[in-house]
């Protein structure tokens, strides 16, 4: 017999489309105010330090949305579909640094990789969906 848990049960669907929703429209705010644009030139004089030298082109931003949007849906439901904590983090870790590793790899394709927005856009989805998680039961606790 299960004991009654004091947390309240999830609504994992709300959830996702909550939290990557507002994780979409923190970044896309962020993008449209220039302050991705600061956080992208930091990113990349730390990357002209690294010696690949050439002339680079700008990613094209469908792109970087094509990758985002579906990262930031899939952790959150990833990270709510999982057990434990240690789990949440892993992933959550993981596709920051997925996602980090995008400026070398443009780099050698000749683009020079706006990170920031896609960074932003992951921690905040990776934290608010920690909360949520933490704060709710998790995956099957209220069954036998």
């Amino acid at each position: 017999m299960s004991k009654p848990s004091s947390k309240p049960p999830a609504h994992p669907g709300a959830a996702v489309l909550v939290i990557a929703g507002m994780s979409l429209t923190l970044a896309a705010a962020l993008q449209l105010m220039g302050l991705s644009g600061r956080l992208d030139a930091l990113f990349a004089a730390w990357f002209a330090g690294m010696g690949i030298g050439g002339e680079f082109h700008d990613a094209p931003a469908s792109l970087v949305w094509c990758w985002t949007v579906p990262l930031v849906f899939g952790l959150s439901a990833a990270m709510l579909g999982s057990r434990r904590n240690w789990r949440r983090a892993v992933l959550w870790t993981t596709t920051l640094i997925l996602t980090l590793a995008w400026i070398p790899i443009f780099a050698l394709a000749g683009f020079r990789a706006p990170a920031a927005m896609p960074l932003l856009a992951l921690a905040w989805c990776g934290l608010w969906t920690m909360i949520y998680a933490a704060r709710h039961q998790e995956p099957d606790e209220g069954e036998n």
